[in-house]
């Protein structure tokens, strides 16, 4: 396939000229930023696809959610709209995005919104609550109209920035060298037997001066999406996977180390299931499956769907953690923040 590269490799060097002379603009100030005097943290990625975006801003969240006002700030992959919106409990995933839904059911206290325009979004809940004193914007690496004080940057253990191209030859938004603009990184979906020779390895490969921290998946609860009862196991039962996001193969392998039977549809992230695809589901499921088991992402389109809530439908609870600096990672995050209410 090596035609097939030579093809794609003139459109690459465009695409990196072009995002390299649009940061160049926002460098030497060309393009202007809004500034905020209030933490604003950022967790992005330059990698197309699932790198594990909002477990991780869910966890920076919880972290602060006790004792700060915060506010979350997503595009709303998915939506049927641009502009700006609060997401509420009782939102749907067409208005304000599946994964902004899943926030706001794990953060209710919370500010969660979206808007294309972080700018916008951003003035919008400031106007709405000025007593706002921590933003935390999801996905926002690329998005430099507004100046991000804490740049987390996310690299899939399976698919390292360090090997990958921009795109359309690989699936980088931006050319790798941008990794300076990130505070630190962190290696999301790492295994649990990652030995400290890897991860010198992988630190020297990423060349990146500063903190590296390591994160995996962390499988909690098996939960319906009717009354959120949880199940005590699905080992020994047959299981229909559905999955509509970047990578599934996460749970694949998981179900597989639980010896899970499964049988596994796939479909596209952030995919808008239409009824076709749920009877689709239901056929399959009634052929011999004891549960059909889906993606928290997932469940917040699947449960608007009547016909699926006489059928045992659950999600899987995922979150992150860290496999070890954990409480250097912590307080990264606590000293940013704490550095506002000093000044």
């Amino acid at each position: 396939m090596k035609w097939f590269k030579w093809i794609l490799s003139p459109l690459s060097l465009l695409f990196r000229v072009v995002t390299g002379a649009r940061n160049f603009l926002y460098d030497f100030g060309f393009l202007k930023q809004l500034k905020l005097r209030i933490p604003i943290i950022g967790v992005g990625n330059i990698t197309v696809g699932g790198t594990g975006k909002t477990p991780h801003s869910e966890y920076i969240a919880k972290m602060l959610d006790s004792n700060h006002k915060l506010a979350l700030l997503s595009k709303g992959y998915g939506r049927n709209s641009n502009h700006f919106k609060y997401v509420e409990i009782n939102s749907k995933a067409e208005e304000v995005g599946d994964e902004s839904l899943q926030t706001k059911q794990n953060l209710p206290e919370q500010i969660v919104a979206v808007d294309h325009s972080r700018v916008n979004g951003v003035n919008q809940i400031l106007k709405d609550f000025p007593e706002t004193n921590v933003f935390i914007l999801d996905d926002a690496y690329q998005h430099r109209s507004i100046k991000i004080g804490l740049n987390i940057l996310l690299s899939d253990y399976n698919n390292p920035i360090y090997n990958d191209f921009v795109m359309p030859l690989g699936k980088l938004r931006e050319s790798k060298k941008e990794m300076v603009r990130a505070d630190c990184i962190i290696v999301t979906k790492c295994p649990d037997y990652l030995t400290e020779t890897e991860v010198s390895e992988i630190k020297k490969m990423l060349n990146f001066n500063g903190d590296v921290f390591f994160s995996k998946i962390k499988y909690e609860n098996i939960i319906s999406i009717k009354n959120k009862i949880i199940t005590e196991s699905i080992v020994g039962k047959s299981v229909l996977l559905i999955t509509g996001i970047a990578q599934s193969y996460p749970i694949l392998d998981y179900l597989t180390m639980l010896n899970v039977n499964y049988r596994h549809i796939e479909f596209s992230d952030h995919y808008k299931y239409e009824s076709e695809d749920i009877k689709k589901i239901i056929n399959s499921y009634q052929k011999s499956n004891d549960l059909i088991l889906t993606t928290e992402k997932d469940a917040q389109k699947l449960k608007e769907f009547k016909e699926l809530m006489t059928l045992p439908v659950y999600y899987l609870k995922v979150s992150i953690d860290f496999l070890w600096n954990k409480d250097k990672f912590d307080k990264k995050i606590i000293d940013y923040v704490k550095s506002y209410s000093s000044n």
